[in-house]
Order: structure tokens, then C-alpha cells, then sequence
């Protein structure tokens, strides 16, 4: 497995799509920063809170879905996949090593993401810096990102069946339009793609709904986003 997803990181040298991503994770750090030196905000820790908040319901939404869609699909718009199917790994070795490197590529935007905050915080001379802060803000928002990979299951499936990067980009950019739709109603806590935020910001506490409940809702997301992409992948003839 290690070595497959050693493969996994050879193939992005040769793509820009990386390079994309990153780009994408650092677009609302440097926003916050105009919006910190133009004097519309202060204070670090509301800064990484605002990251997180609109990364974990709105940016991060849109980017997983590309990532999903490029590492998912790429296999069979660049007609590969024929010939992955001759190394000595099962399919379903192989679709569990995508979805692992699909956590890895995820959770190294999210660092990305924090660190570039931490610094244009530090550079637009935000008040009240402080490691203690940055920890725990830190911690929130890999919870909150955690929690939104296991509920992209689902979106595995789809790039599966439509192995595209615009039917991802579509279908991500609908999923964030639903989340500021839901996420100021009584609902947002049944909506995985919302509850990942209000799990990971300790805000679920302001709606009838518990923890546990979200979280199962969410677990429950990945299991079964996880089963019909294993058995599609594994047991149905896909057309190279």
C-alpha cells in the first residue's frame, strides 16, 4: 500500500492539479488577510475561526469534490486504467489505496490552509496571537475537515459513474449552496456536509440535536458511500 501510494504522489509530479489545490487552500487565508489589513477584522483566533468556518462549510466543499473527482476518475479519462489492473493488487486493495490517499492529499490542504492563516495573521499584525490559540483553533479545524472527507464517501460513487471534473465541480458548488441554505436552520445538524463544522466548532450544542446523532449520521455517510463504491468498483464490468 505504501508503495502504491508512493506511485499516487509520482503521478501529481506530472499534473498541475496539485499545484491547483494548493492555490485553492490558500485562497480564503490570503481574503482574511485583505480583510484583516483593510481593517475589517481583527484578532487572531476570530481569524482562524472565520478559516475554519467558511473552509469547513463552503471552500473546502468545492475543493474535496475536485480532488475526489482527479483521483477517482483520472483513471479512466487518461484510459489507465486497464493497465493498473495488471499490477499484483486487488481492486479492492486498490480503491481502499485511493481513498487513503485521498484522506492524505485532503488533510495536507487543511495544514496548508491553517499555516498560511497562522502567517498572514502574523503578517497583517492580528491582535492576540498565541500558541495556545492556535492549538486549539488548530484542532477544530481538523476535526471539522475530518469529518467532512468521511462524509465525501458519496462523492466517490458519483466520479465512479461520471468520471468527470466538471460534474464534481457542479455537484460541489451545489453541495455548498445547500450548506448556507441549511446551516441557519434546525436542520443543519442531519446535513453531514454541515455537521462536520458544527461538530469540530463545538456549535452543535446551540441546536436540539446531540453529538452522537450528527456523528452517527456522518459515520453512517461514509459507510455506505464507501459500500456502494467498493461493490461498484470491485464486482460491476467498468468500461475502459
Amino acid at each position: 500500500m505504501i508503495a502504491f501510494i508512493q506511485s499516487e504522489f509520482i503521478k501529481l509530479k506530472h499534473s498541475k492539479i496539485f499545484l491547483l489545490t494548493v492555490l485553492g487552500a490558500l485562497t480564503l487565508p490570503f481574503l482574511l488577510y485583505l480583510s484583516l489589513i483593510s481593517g475589517n477584522a481583527d484578532g487572531f483566533e476570530s481569524m482562524l475561526l472565520a478559516c475554519n468556518q467558511f473552509t469547513g462549510s463552503m471552500f473546502n466543499i468545492v475543493l474535496f469534490a475536485i480532488v475526489v473527482s482527479y483521483i477517482f476518475g483520472r483513471e479512466y479519462t487518461e484510459h489507465s486504467l486497464k493497465t493498473m489492473m495488471t499490477i499484483p493488487l486487488s481492486r479492492g486493495k486498490f480503491i481502499l489505496g485511493k481513498y487513503l490517499m485521498l484522506f492524505i492529499w485532503t488533510m495536507i490542504l487543511v495544514a496548508i490552509t491553517f499555516l498560511s492563516t497562522c502567517f498572514f495573521g502574523y503578517l497583517g499584525g492580528a491582535s492576540n496571537i498565541t500558541l495556545a490559540g492556535a492549538i486549539e483553533c488548530c484542532k477544530e479545524m481538523f476535526i471539522t475537515n475530518i469529518l467532512l472527507f468521511l462524509s465525501f464517501s458519496p462523492f466517490v460513487f458519483l466520479s465512479l459513474l461520471v468520471p468527470n471534473m466538471v460534474a464534481a465541480m457542479v455537484t460541489g458548488a451545489a453541495f455548498s449552496i445547500g450548506n448556507l441554505m441549511i446551516s441557519s436552520t434546525k436542520y443543519a445538524p442531519y446535513f453531514p456536509w454541515s455537521s462536520s463544522y458544527l461538530i469540530g466548532a463545538n456549535e452543535i450544542a446551540n441546536y436540539s440535536c446531540n453529538t452522537a446523532t450528527s456523528l452517527a449520521i456522518i459515520l453512517a455517510t461514509f459507510a455506505i458511500g464507501l459500500t456502494i463504491s467498493y461493490i461498484y468498483f470491485t464486482k460491476k464490468d467498468v468500461c475502459i
